[in-house]
């Protein structure tokens, strides 16, 4: 006897069984892209989670904070190098020795200021496009813990500790974990 699918009953469970409610589901009925079939009745109730909503947010505040830090960085990098620029055309103090050593203290502390925000701007603004596309959960985790070390920037501290809170916020509720762990894209874009 072949199963058949829990909404059509004339056709076949050719799509197999949810893995989330154990309905036998034709092609038409299996959500696309999961690594195992969900059924989209299920993805449809799961996308209707109270907490769920906010992955679209918080995708846009990372793609768009993780911009933010992509520009710091870059501008960190330049206005060292322009810095350390005038400073090698100082001509040096012969009875001070630190007058020899502050323009590599200085391009050494504009590019650890510029690489500690693009590392993180880049982290921040990939897991906001992954989290779009419901996905990512760990990738996630990374770009807020990761976001904070915008703080040793200043410029982004502020946006850095409420972007970091309220990721950890969202991405500990049971609905959200519950959607991210199918690693499908949402059934409808209203969700």
């Amino acid at each position: 006897m072949v199963a058949k699918c829990g909404t059509h009953p004339d056709r076949d469970a050719d799509g197999g069984t949810c893995a989330r409610c154990g309905t036998f589901v034709c092609a038409e009925c299996v959500a696309p892209g999961g690594a195992a079939p969900v059924c989209t009745s299920c993805l449809a109730h799961l996308d209707r989670g109270p907490h769920v909503r906010h992955l679209r947010i918080l995708a846009i505040l990372f793609m768009v904070h993780g911009g933010l830090l992509l520009a710091a960085g870059v501008s960190y990098l330049l206005f060292g190098g322009l810095m350390l620029d005038e400073l090698a055309r100082m001509p040096a103090d012969p009875g001070s020795p630190e007058s020899e050593v502050l323009p590599e203290l200085v391009g050494v502390f504009a590019a650890a200021m510029g690489l500690g925000q693009l590392a993180p701007g880049v982290v921040q603004a990939f897991a906001g496009w992954q989290l779009f596309r419901y996905r990512g959960l760990g990738l996630a985790w990374a770009a807020a813990i990761g976001g904070l070390f915008a703080v040793l920037g200043c410029y982004c501290a502020p946006t850095a500790l409420l972007l970091g809170g309220y990721a950890a916020y969202v991405l500990s509720r049971p609905d959200v974990r519950a959607r991210l762990a199918l690693g499908v894209p949402p059934a409808s874009h209203g969700a």
